[in-house]
């Protein structure tokens, strides 16, 4: 205890001869700056930032280019003259404008230039009227970056020392010797409710139209198919791993999983399948994940380095795919398409619209949906008649909630329980054959497995299906954790998973 005083009162006096010196410190400055908001950025997004590229160019953007501009500015202004009498507000104006452009931009988003602009001429104003005092300014925003490394470190202990043998497989799957080789297409509409939930109220919504479409054919329409997990990151690592991890918001090495670093890839490659990734936009690439596919539609160098305007970008597939298929006859084909759409309803409380609206924006996503994959299942039959097409959503669209974090909050009402779960999944089998064990397929944890005992005429695999259940992180009205939502027999419960 005596130490940690003493070491305390030893800190405390280095803090009141940094104030009370007159001597200025541009670096000290420029540090200050911007490390606020570079740890911020890493524990606020840390699953979206956490390569060691994005290391390097966060590093070289708030910490490294204030230090050059601030260190050249000082150096200049100290050598003219005529600039003298300025020399006492560079370094404050500088650590203002800095400290302003990334902590406004952080909130309002960088490309909002007139609020960001408004916001640094108040700051510049500030750091003038301040000037005398701004070696406390400065010590505050230490202690600024300081707590918000204290909140990162639980994450990055977790990162460090999270392991990964949740996806350990319980038998040898990966090594299972196929029998039968069609191509496969497992094409992903993201936020797609299962079909027998469309005709139910939130929804309301007549689908009978494409669904008559999808059986006319061949396909088999799985009405009571449902996803493990509520997001797409954390339900499409368990669809590839085959393995439940029971987390609820932050799984290291999802992004990993889902660029096929997975006994799903492993397996195929295994049975001389190559494996095309054909993504709309990069959001699955954000951290730059290592790709296992043999091919992927998008390069690393078109994703952005920061995540900033990916979910504005949008890649055609249909054609891409048709040429794809043409080009690579007579091989034995996996290919994972995934639509972003028709998503879902808004996801943050102070963007959310009325329940009619969100319910109306989403059935007007569904029907594009609807007629993208009229499209695209037209153009694989046409290509290839006799592969196995596999439609599956990786959760509901979240109508009836007023907004998808309130799944967060605990909820009882099964509708709006199952709005977020259940979704969509259709299979065209070879030959229009379905397996006898497909009534066994209710989530997407068990989806490949299935798929692997058909190809591999190999029962056994089933005895290791993972249990249906479903899950989601709660932080409201219930202590903070993971909970299971529904039980493997489709029941609404309610059960913390340890």
């Amino acid at each position: 205890m005596y130490s940690r005083k003493k070491m305390l009162s030893k800190f405390r006096k280095y803090i009141e001869a940094f104030v009370a010196n007159s001597k200025e410190y541009p670096v000290v400055f420029a540090i200050a700056a911007g490390l606020y908001s570079f740890i911020y950025v890493y524990h606020s997004n840390f699953m979206l930032v956490n390569s060691g590229f994005q290391f390097v160019i966060f590093l070289c953007a708030y910490l490294l280019l204030p230090i050059v501009v601030f260190v050249i500015s000082w150096q200049i202004i100290k050598r003219l003259k005529f600039l003298s009498k300025l020399q006492h507000y560079l370094l404050p104006i500088l650590n203002a404008v800095f400290f302003g452009f990334y902590f406004i931009g952080r909130i309002y988003g960088f490309h909002e230039r007139k609020i960001i602009l408004a916001y640094l001429i108040g700051f510049t104003l500030l750091a003038i009227l301040l000037r005398k005092q701004y070696k406390k300014i400065v010590v505050i925003q230490f202690i600024m970056a300081f707590v918000a490394f204290v909140c990162l470190l639980p994450t990055l202990y977790r990162a460090t020392f999270d392991s990964d043998e949740w996806q350990t497989q319980p038998d040898a799957i990966v090594k299972t010797k196929f029998n039968k080789f069609p191509n496969i297409y497992v094409i992903q509409p993201d936020g797609y409710v299962n079909f027998a939930e469309l005709a139910k109220d939130p929804y309301s919504f007549d689908n009978e139209e494409f669904e008559y479409y999808l059986k006319k054919k061949k396909f088999k329409l799985y009405k009571n198919f449902r996803s493990n997990y509520t997001s797409t990151i954390l339900s499409n690592s368990s669809l590839f791993a085959m393995k439940h991890h029971y987390k609820g918001k932050q799984l290291f090495g999802a992004r990993e999983v889902i660029a096929g670093n997975n006994p799903v890839i492993e397996t195929l490659k295994n049975n001389d399948y190559q494996t095309f990734l054909f993504i709309e936009n990069p959001y699955l690439l954000l951290n730059r994940p290592t790709i296992q596919y043999d091919s992927c539609n998008f390069s690393m160098d078109e994703v952005p380095w920061f995540g900033f305007g990916a979910f504005g970008m949008r890649k055609k597939l249909i054609d891409p795919l048709e040429e794809t298929i043409r080009n690579n006859r007579g091989k034995r084909n996996f290919y994972f398409i995934e639509k972003i759409a028709p998503g879902h309803i808004t996801t943050f409380k102070n963007q959310a619209q009325t329940l009619e609206v969100e319910r109306e924006n989403y059935l007007e996503q569904l029907k594009e949906a609807n007629q993208w994959l009229r499209f695209i299942t037209q153009v694989i039959v046409k290509n290839d008649p006799n592969s196995l097409i596999v439609i599956a959503a990786d959760h509901g669209g979240y109508v009836g909630l007023n907004y998808t974090k309130e799944l967060f909050e605990k909820q009882t009402d099964k509708k709006l329980i199952y709005s977020a779960f259940s979704s969509a999944l259709a299979i065209k089998w070879p030959d229009n054959i379905a397996p006898a064990y497909d009534d066994q397929l209710k989530t997407s944890v068990n989806l490949f497995r299935t798929i692997f005992t058909y190809l591999g005429d190999n029962p056994k695999l089933l005895d290791n299906l993972q249990p249906d259940t479903s899950h989601s992180i709660i932080n409201k009205n219930a202590p903070s954790g993971v909970y299971e939502y529904i039980d493997s027999d489709g029941n609404v419960v309610f059960r913390k998973v340890d």
